[in-house]
């Protein structure tokens, strides 16, 4: 309805004054950064993690199923074998702990971790025995044992310092692998036998092929072992393929102990490309040349009722079914204080265990210590045994001794 012409209208109440706008507006904080945006960009990250983890988990798992299955037994795992033996152990410990903190493929990646560490521990080479045995005293009269790949004498060495190095160990024995030199990639023989008198004064001296064995004690039999069947040696000095045991016997304190030195063939040569067919064109060869040498060394421990000695660089690695052919042989590693007792390449980060020292179960092994050579000298660590050997058996009533019950089983 509209006011009445002539009557007076009442002026509104004025109302709060709005504030002027500010010319210059400070910026807003933008979109809140709240579980919309964050929650989603952690959870993807969570799973990638978890899905990451699992497949390490996976084809380590799978690593380790097939070295368990091919290990000594396939020659073109030889090839393709490279993990330090005790990456089977510490990598599914590392996978562990990440893998109970992570929700995505939770107790698969848990499961497949620890089937690899139920593979693996045996097959990384440790000896925790190590850890709490007291080496206890070493009787005064046991045999000092010396094995050492001496990695082509002394070439590249001064030969002065090379047999300082032996002789302080006054080892009643030496089994000294790669007695020779190399030119280019070609191992070639030498002569230093001259030297090596004047080094060891009385000591008895047998050499074939690469191996050098020096006694204290009387000789009493040497022999190359040299397998049927070889194939055409791959250079002019055919011993150094075909001969890679020496066995030499002394006779110590009326009994006959049988050392074996040995050096077998490589498992691989990393100085070829592995993506090459020359590459896998070696390691088979090699590995046909170290089954016919196992099985003549075999047959030769076999038929031989000696106490034994056997050490050098035997390119085996732990856990490999290679060691079949030294069963019924104790590997000494059991009376050392080294928990992963690896010697190459020599020095604080010797990560691989090629070369191996075993004796009969009858031999009191007192100590193993394995020994970093000086810079330059070689790349493997030097095995020293402290041993004692088996009294002799009494005669029987018409004088003859009785033979003793072959320990060394079929491989």
């Amino acid at each position: 309805m509209s006011t009445p012409t002539g009557v007076d209208r009442q002026p509104p109440e004025p109302g709060p004054i709005p504030p002027a706008p500010d010319p210059h507006p400070a910026p807003g904080p933008g979109p809140a950064a709240g579980p919309s945006t964050a929650t989603p960009r952690r959870a993807r990250a969570a799973r990638a993690a978890g899905t990451l983890l699992f497949v390490l988990a996976a084809l380590w798992a799978l690593n380790t199923v097939l070295r368990t299955a091919f290990s000594g037994r396939w020659w073109l795992w030889n090839g393709i074998d490279l993990a330090p033996p005790l990456a089977y152990l510490a990598l599914p410990l590392a996978l562990l702990i990440p893998a109970a903190l992570l929700r995505r493929l939770r107790r698969s990646t848990l499961l497949l971790a620890a089937l690899s560490l139920l593979l693996g521990a045996g097959q990384a080479g440790l000896h925790p025995g190590a850890l709490l045995r007291d080496p206890g005293p070493v009787p005064a009269d046991a045999l000092r044992v010396v094995t050492w790949n001496t990695f082509f004498w002394h070439q590249d060495s001064d030969p002065e310092r090379f047999y300082t190095y032996l002789r302080r160990y006054d080892a009643d024995v030496y089994l000294l692998q790669e007695y020779q030199n190399a030119r280019g990639d070609r191992p070639v023989p030498i002569d230093d036998l001259a030297r090596i008198r004047a080094a060891f004064p009385g000591y008895r001296i047998a050499t074939e092929g690469g191996f050098l064995t020096l006694s204290r004690h009387p000789v009493t039999l040497t022999r190359a072992l040299r397998p049927a069947g070889l194939p055409a040696p791959a250079t002019d000095w055919p011993d150094y393929w075909d001969v890679r045991v020496l066995r030499t016997d002394i006779r110590v304190a009326g009994r006959t102990l049988s050392l074996y030195n040995t050096h077998l063939p490589d498992l691989l040569n990393v100085d070829r490309n592995p993506l090459t067919p020359s590459y896998y064109h070696e390691v088979g060869s090699h590995a046909h040349r170290r089954l016919l040498h196992l099985r003549a060394l075999r047959a030769d421990l076999d038929a031989n009722d000696n106490p034994v000695v056997l050490g050098g660089d035997l390119n085996v690695l732990p856990g490999s079914e290679d060691l079949r052919w030294f069963r019924g042989l104790r590997d000494t590693a059991e009376s050392g204080t080294d928990l992963y007792p690896a010697t190459f390449p020599a020095g604080p980060a010797a990560l691989w265990r090629l070369d191996w020292t075993f004796a009969s179960p009858d031999i009191d092994v007192h100590r193993q210590s394995l020994e970093n050579p000086p810079a330059g000298l070689s790349t493997h660590r030097l095995i020293q045994l402290r041993l004692s050997l088996p009294e002799q058996p009494p005669a029987g009533p018409d004088g003859d001794r009785p033979a003793a019950d072959d320990p060394k089983g079929q491989p």
